[in-house]
This record gives structure tokens, sequence and C-alpha cells, in this order.
């Protein structure tokens, strides 16, 4: 650490106030209590009772075909058939991200993919807007899914060939079967769109459409861009266990499991604000927009040893203590003191609200009691006015 930035950060402390320190004292005791509900299952025979809590929907099984190993197109090619405000699905694999798009994954909600000799899967459930992706390789299994056609809390059931376990989609996790109890890692996935997707990864593959007559173009349940479908207006088709009315039923979230804290991110509500920084119990994190990609990304804002505030700064970051500008899209600093440092990075899925809270109860929420304050949050120091900003067309 050069003397520059130790002095930078010395200075920043030292031009806060008690009352405001006390503040930020008091935000992190609170954050340190654990969450009080818990209905995640916590042993074999509470996951087992899932069983008996499935709801019927009529749908049988093999009624949504699964897609396995399927071809791709590039993308100047699917850029034929397209338009820039179409909803896609990344998701990062080993050796690279792949492009999926919603109308196309609402027809299959699952694809099954071998690279490597590792078999993964992308999962995508439209009643509860749910996209989780898996590395599904186990105990020397290269496993492969199928939409069973049931639903627990709104979420998909699903099944794998191999075995005949049931497993929950939102969760990756085994309820009934020979692999009662086991769980799938993992893999990074993004919520975006065609005109941000192939801008970022211009060179990534596109699922291209299915052999069959399916309609394609059209989506059963509606649209995410039209007012009172499915979607996007209040009601639900399927029970669930529990409602929580601190959101609409239908937020998308941005939902993570963090060092056992369960996160749910109004991804609307990051967007608008560009960055938020807030604790998971003594954990000090950062959701920011990413502007180029248009999505939201978790960050650990502890830089060495301290937690850093951040706040928006023409498209990009600009944390508080050294007025360093940082990258939302990789959590790297890019100029000043803090040049080449980065920030630890964390993924999850996306879910509706309804769903993903009926399911974990135990959720902390951001917006939540976790945020840090707005008004701790101002570039200038105290007793001064903020320079205004320009409008930045990227956010």
């Amino acid at each position: 650490m050069s003397h520059a930035m130790t002095d930078d950060r010395c200075a920043f402390a030292a031009a806060w106030p008690l009352p405001v320190l006390l503040c930020l004292l008091s935000l992190c005791l609170t954050a340190l209590l654990p969450p009080e509900a818990a209905a995640r299952p916590r042993s074999l025979e509470e996951l087992a009772a899932i069983s008996g809590k499935l709801v019927d929907t009529g749908t049988e099984y093999g009624s949504i075909p699964s897609l396995y190993r399927p071809r791709y197109d590039r993308i100047q090619d699917a850029n034929l058939s397209s338009s820039d405000d179409d909803i896609m699905f990344v998701v990062i694999f080993p050796d690279g991200p792949r492009i999926y798009p919603q109308r196309i994954m609402v027809w299959h909600q699952v694809v099954n993919e071998v690279i490597d000799d590792v078999a993964y899967t992308v999962t995508y459930c439209p009643i509860s807007g749910t996209l989780m992706a898996y590395n599904a390789y186990l105990d020397g299994l290269n496993l492969i899914f199928d939409i069973e056609g049931r639903l627990y809390d709104g979420n998909s059931v699903l099944m794998d060939r191999n075995s005949g376990s049931l497993w929950l989609q939102e969760t990756g996790m085994a309820f009934e079967g020979p692999l009662l109890g086991r769980g799938l890692p993992l893999l990074p996935v993004f919520w975006t769109t065609w005109g941000s997707a192939k801008r970022v990864y211009p060179d990534a593959p596109v699922l291209a459409r299915p052999a069959g007559n399916r309609p394609y173009g059209r989506d059963p349940y509606g649209s995410y861009h039209h007012s009172n479908s499915y979607y996007t207006n209040d009601r639900l088709i399927y029970p669930v266990q529990r409602v929580d009315r601190r959101f609409p039923r239908k937020t998308p979230m941005l939902c993570l499991e963090y060092e056992g804290y369960l996160l749910g991110i109004d991804v609307a509500y990051v967007k608008k604000r560009g960055a938020v920084n807030f604790f998971a119990g003594p954990h000090a994190l950062l959701a920011a927009h990413d502007p180029k990609l248009d999505v939201i990304r978790v960050f650990n804002r502890r830089v060495w040893t301290e937690p850093f505030l951040f706040i928006p700064s023409y498209g990009k970051l600009m944390d508080l203590a050294t007025r360093s500008i940082w990258d939302p899209g990789t959590g790297i600093a890019l100029e000043g003191n803090m040049k080449g440092a980065s920030m630890p990075q964390y993924y999850g899925g996306y879910s509706m609200w309804f769903s993903w809270y009926s399911i974990n109860p135990e959720t902390l929420v951001v917006p939540g009691e976790g945020d840090v304050p707005e008004n701790l949050l101002s570039p200038a120091p105290p007793g001064q006015s903020a320079p205004q900003e320009a409008p930045d067309a990227t956010r």
C-alpha cells in the first residue's frame, strides 16, 4: 500500500463526524443478527417432505421436451431473427459464454449440455421466472434433466433420467429418489437483452431454433414487455405456502446465497440507483448496475481490510475513500490510487419474488434494513455540496 493511499484513507475517515461513524457501526451490528425464519430444508427428512407438497399442473412428464446438446447459431445469423429488446439468458461455461433466447427456453425450459465430457443443465421456469444453470456431473454420472410436470411454490420440479430422482429447479437439490440430498454447483447466469448480449459477447454461440413446429415467436404466458400479461400482473396461477408484501409478487429478483445468508435483490431498484451498498450479516457487499450487459452484479466491497462505499459515476463506480474509478462489470479499479485492485464477484440466479420468498422466507432483501443510508454516500465532505453529475445515457 502506498503512503498516498494511506493518507487518503486516513483523511476520509477523519472527515466524517462521530454520529455518522456511529450510524455505520449500528448498521454493522444490526446486520450481524442472523435471519429469523428458516424454511429451506435443514435435514433429509425436511427435504423429503417436499414430495407431499407438490402441486399438480396437469402437465405430464415428457410433454415439455428438454433439449440435449442442441444446435447453435453465430451472432450474425441470430441477429436476423432477433430484436435488441428480446430477452436473452447468458450462461458462463468453462469454455466461455453461450446465449439462450427466452422465446425458445419458454417452450423447452431445460437445455442439457456436455462440454469436455462434463454435463451442464440450463433451466428456466416461466411460472416463477426462475433462471438457474448447474454443473450436472455427479459421482461419475452426467445427469440429464427433464421437466417432471409438478410445481413446488410455483417452481419447476426436475427429474434426472439417470436415477429418476426429483430435483427443485430453484435450489438444484434432489428431494426424492436415490440422489436425495445431493446438490449441484451453480454456474454464472445473466438475464439481459439481445442488444446487450451481442455487444458484450460478439463471439458467443446462440441457441438455434430447434426443429419442429412450435410457435417460438409466441410466448404462451404473455410478454415481459407488456403490462397485464402473466409476467407483469399480480395474479398467481398456482398456490404457494407463504406470501410477502414487501415487493409486488412478480418483482424480478437477483437471488443468491452468500456465506450462509440468502439474498434477494430487486433488479429494477439497483438499476435505478446505479449502486447499493449493503450488509449481509457482518459482510459488506455491493450491488451495482453493469450498464454494458445491463445486469446487476454483486461484489464484496471489503477492499483489503476496509469496507469501501461506492457511488455510480458516469457509467462506472467511484469509491468514496480514495475517489478511484472502478469497472462495475468486473469489480476492478481502473483509475486512481486503487488502480489494479479488485473486488470478488458473486453469482446467483433469478426468480420472481413470490416463489423465492415462499421457499426462502429467511431471505435478506435489497432494498432493506441492511442498506447503507443515502445520506452517508455524498461524494463531497460533510458540510459541502456535492457537484451535480451530468446525465449518463448508459445507465
